[in-house]
């Protein structure tokens, strides 16, 4: 089985060099960011980045963490869909960092801390 290639174009209508080599794609993360020393409000930061179509979102967030932005955090421990710990919103659904894959949208996505449920425990 062949993994698709992406053309993209430019404006002029050629593709760029070297893009249908890459099996990357180009994301955009928005993440809701609280710092109460900066904020009382919690605001919104987007994160451009290139992750395989197969990589989790918890890959991506990983990549940021490392390579752009040291200060971000986010709850993980297991990383394999088990413990629960990484449940936030992504696309406006409650879900797994660990397990949901980096699907391409039309724009940004959206992801932050997981709405709680009433019946769930801990909740108000």
């Amino acid at each position: 089985m062949a993994t698709p290639v992406l053309d993209k174009a430019d404006a002029a209508g050629s593709p760029e060099p070297g893009f249908a080599d890459s099996p990357y794609i180009t994301v955009t993360l928005r993440i809701r960011r609280f710092n109460p020393e900066v904020s009382a409000e919690a605001t919104w930061e987007d994160f451009q980045l290139e992750i395989d179509p197969k990589e989790r979102v918890l890959d991506a967030l990983h990549k940021i963490k490392w390579d752009l932005d040291g200060t971000l955090t986010f709850r993980r421990s297991c990383a394999h869909g088990i413990c629960g710990s990484d449940a936030m919103r992504i696309n406006g659904k409650n879900r797994l960092a660990c397990a949901d894959r980096g699907r391409p949208l039309d724009g940004p996505r959206p992801a932050g801390s997981a709405r709680r449920h009433p019946g769930h425990l801990g909740a108000a």
